[in-house]
């Protein structure tokens, strides 16, 4: 089955949306020195503003996705994207790290959520025989987002300023926010499910299992993924202005190693 042009223009935005997000979510570890030497904290310290995120958008995503799933999603998608503009425009603003830091939370929180309904749209609005391929489609834009958007976004931060990099996420978010205004469903809300329903889950043990997995891998690939500028720049020797094109084979080798996996 062909999916239809109006089809494959939502699969666009919603890919477009991931990769947007990504971008934001990931672009933080190419510019970690800058960003701890303007605010005048520490490497560490500064790596919190990657911590803080991926907490906010672990925990919240269940919780405000239960809670959120009983309105529409048209308004709700809407809303939530204009919240992560928002956290993208008081990153760009401030000069606290504090404010960036919970800026950082916000946007998580939004992502998250955001996330979870792209994938309930697609599944809600491809046809069958699509609907995997599509949903795959989605998650690479945060693939996309690794090898194309990190990069990009740390080019321009070390070119001109770290604030000027939220303002180009801001910006591909409003972008996103346009598109979406015109090509998202009107669809009704499915009925809300509970955090314990979601919680009863666990007690599988394939389900913990498929959950670990990826949770530990993940994690200890971002413990240094995290850190990989000041690792880049103090321990290997390389210029500021290369971490970009790091980044880049980065991003690429990830894209083989999945094509290696398929």
């Amino acid at each position: 089955m062909v999916l239809t042009k109006q089809q494959k223009i939502l699969a666009f935005t919603l890919t477009l949306l991931t990769f947007v997000m990504g971008t934001s979510e990931f672009v933080i570890v190419g510019l970690l020195s800058e960003v701890a030497q303007d605010l005048n904290v520490s490497i560490a310290a500064a790596g919190t503003l990657v911590s803080g995120f991926a907490i906010a958008y672990a925990v919240g995503t269940p919780l405000l996705t239960g809670w959120v799933s009983r309105f529409p999603k048209y308004p709700l998608m809407l809303i939530l994207i204009g919240f992560f503009i928002l956290g993208n425009v008081v990153s760009a603003l401030t000069s606290s790290f504090n404010v960036l830091l919970t800026a950082r939370i916000l946007t998580a929180a939004a992502s998250g959520v955001l996330t979870a309904l792209a994938m309930t749209i697609a599944s809600d609005t491809m046809p069958a025989a699509k609907r995997s391929s599509v949903i795959a489609l989605i998650f690479a834009g945060f693939t996309i987002a690794n090898v194309l958007g990190v990069p990009l976004g740390t080019f321009i931060g070390q070119l001109g300023s770290w604030h000027l990099t939220f303002w180009a996420t801001a910006a591909l978010g409003l972008v996103a926010f346009i598109i979406s205004l015109f090509v998202l469903p009107k669809l009704k809300s499915s009925g809300g499910s509970s955090i314990k329903q979601q919680l009863v889950l666990f007690k599988d043990p394939k389900i913990l299992i498929a959950f670990f997995i990826p949770t530990f891998s993940i994690a200890g690939t971002y413990a240094i993924y995290t850190y990989i500028a000041p690792i880049l720049e103090g321990e290997l020797g390389i210029a500021s202005h290369s971490v970009g094109l790091v980044l880049l084979v980065y991003g690429v080798f990830s894209i083989g190693s999945n094509f290696l996996a398929w």
